[in-house]
């Protein structure tokens, strides 16, 4: 289960994160303008998401019934992607450019998904993920889980590579494609699933959702705050560039076999992410999170100066 929805929850994302941008742009002519208010749209549904829906299963003591429910409604809001196509548009709304159009409806639908997709893997999969594991092994699963956004990208640039992206007709077999699996692999989480019994909560949903938030939770938990606070400017990093990737091999660097660079990296980047769960159950978080911050803010340094 691990394994399985993990890997599928991170091929969703990566068709969110990575390729919504470069379908927005190829079929819409969307302006950096356009993708900035998507991821930013899209953050701001995924991190409400995450906190309401987290603190709803704490209270009701269920992860099962958001993931697979989830995941099967994920499914169908990917699906829906592969309608909007500038002819489709225009023919049902023939007052309207298809474009425009096109645009604002890829980010509504990117909201919809994302809340869909946070609930089911942001706030449930990840929940039940901890509520599964314990010290002696948590490093190691989350290795295992961390490997999956790596392999996830492998999967889809290489599934990619047999579609002509400038075609509209791709991108409509593309999300089908995904958004089946999605629903299909929710389906299969209602048998493979394992749920550790949780009693449902008993405190107040509110004060739940706000406890974390509390100046006196805060206070008796420096440490843990303080790591936090790293993790947002560490996750600000990776947003920054990651929704640009693509486009920034494509367009800046007018690179056509990108996949033949990434592929090689994200092998190596996905085996040393495995073993670096064992480095953390062994050492512990400062020692591993000191040396991969490091190696990170080399590679920024790299692509900074160079081209």
């Amino acid at each position: 289960a691990l394994a399985l929805f993990g890997l599928m929850g991170q091929v969703a994302w990566v068709i969110e994160n990575m390729q919504l941008n470069v379908f927005i742009y190829k079929m819409f002519h969307a302006t950096p303008d356009d993708i900035s208010a998507m991821v930013a749209a899209s953050a701001i549904s995924a991190t409400l998401t995450t906190l309401l829906i987290g603190a709803l299963s704490d209270k009701i003591g269920k992860r099962k019934l958001f993931i697979c429910g989830g995941y099967i409604l994920w499914g169908f809001s990917i699906f829906a992607f592969g309608l909007l196509r500038v002819e489709w548009l225009e023919a049902v709304f023939p007052v309207a450019s298809g474009a425009a159009l096109g645009i604002t409806l890829t980010i509504v639908l990117d909201c919809v998904m994302t809340f869909f997709g946070s609930s089911a893997n942001d706030a449930a999969y990840n929940a039940w993920l901890t509520d599964s594991t314990d010290d002696s092994n948590r490093g190691s699963a989350e290795g295992i889980n961390s490997m999956m956004p790596l392999v996830a990208i492998l999967v889809v640039f290489g599934a990619l590579m047999f579609f002509d992206l400038d075609k509209s007709e791709s991108w409509t077999a593309i999300f089908f494609i995904i958004g089946a699996v999605t629903v299909l692999i929710g389906v299969l989480g209602i048998f493979i699933i394992r749920e550790k019994h949780l009693a449902p909560s008993k405190e107040n949903y509110f004060a739940n959702l706000i406890y974390g938030f509390r100046p006196s939770t805060i206070k008796a938990h420096p440490a843990l705050y303080f790591y936090l606070l790293i993790f947002i400017i560490f996750n600000i990093a990776i947003q920054i560039f990651m929704p640009y990737l693509i486009i920034y091999y494509e367009v800046s660097l007018q690179m056509k076999d990108y996949v033949l660079i990434m592929a090689p990296a994200i092998i190596i980047a996905s085996v040393v992410t495995a073993f670096w769960g064992r480095v953390y159950d062994k050492k512990g978080f400062a020692f591993s999170g000191i040396l991969a911050i490091s190696a990170l803010m080399v590679g920024y340094a790299v692509l900074y100066l160079t081209r």
